[in-house]
């Protein structure tokens, strides 16, 4: 990577910060009525949660996509392989 694509790299990441911190305060006084910044462990936990999700898919909607690299783009879960199908429970026998 040449250096102007780690400054917009690290200009990405400062916006990803910036936006998780505010809507971790957001969200906190919306959830908790109260400040995150005075939430209980499990709370802190519930608060992040709800915002790694919301900031995560933001920042891979504004990174451009030789910036995502390989683990971004993965298929999650487990994939029916294409040799099989699964069986039909209508079909008769």
């Amino acid at each position: 990577m040449s250096a102007e694509d780690d400054f917009y790299l690290n200009l990405l990441k400062l916006i990803a910060a910036n936006s998780y911190f505010q809507t971790a305060l957001i969200a906190s006084r919306e959830m908790f009525d109260r400040s995150y910044f005075s939430l209980g462990p499990a709370e802190k936990a519930a608060v992040d949660q709800a915002v790694i999700g919301h900031v995560g898919s933001n920042f891979g909607a504004i990174t451009p996509e030789f910036l995502v690299g390989p683990g971004l783009s993965q298929p999650v879960g487990f994939g029916i392989p294409k040799d099989q199908t699964p069986p039909n429970p209508f079909e008769k026998k």
